[in-house]
């Protein structure tokens, strides 16, 4: 936030009032932001925890927080239910196409949400059983 002002032109006084005020009013909360933005993006956008984590790398939150937060919003069952979820909405787009071609951009779609290789082997092992 310091340097988003800095490059703002902001003098040091009202940095540091400005983060002063953000700080008393909890907006400088990483641990609290990186919960709520994970959570979001789950439950909204049905994403995988390779992309939340890329997001939440991306908008400077540390690696450790990030694997803390990740380990409470999307631990792997959480992952699984979420692929499988998507997996069966994607499907009922896919039904024209053959079977592998069916197969194969589920996955791409998958990986694009930010499913890992595990995750997705496992989605598409139970969508042959189905």
């Amino acid at each position: 936030m310091e340097a988003k002002l800095r490059d703002k032109g902001f003098n040091d006084p009202v940095i540091a009032a400005v983060l002063s005020d953000l700080d008393r009013l909890g907006y400088l909360d990483d641990e609290k932001f990186a919960g709520q933005w994970a959570a979001g993006r789950v439950r909204l956008r049905s994403f995988g925890r390779r992309r939340v984590e890329r997001e939440l790398r991306d908008k400077g939150v540390d690696g450790e927080t990030v694997t803390r937060t990740l380990g409470e919003v999307l631990p792997p069952s959480v992952e699984l239910a979420t692929a499988k979820e998507t997996a069966e909405r994607k499907l009922r787009t896919l039904q024209s196409f053959d079977r592998e071609t069916r197969r194969r951009r589920l996955a791409g779609f998958l990986e694009r949400k930010g499913f890992s290789y595990d995750v997705i082997r496992d989605v598409l092992k139970n969508i042959d059983k189905s």
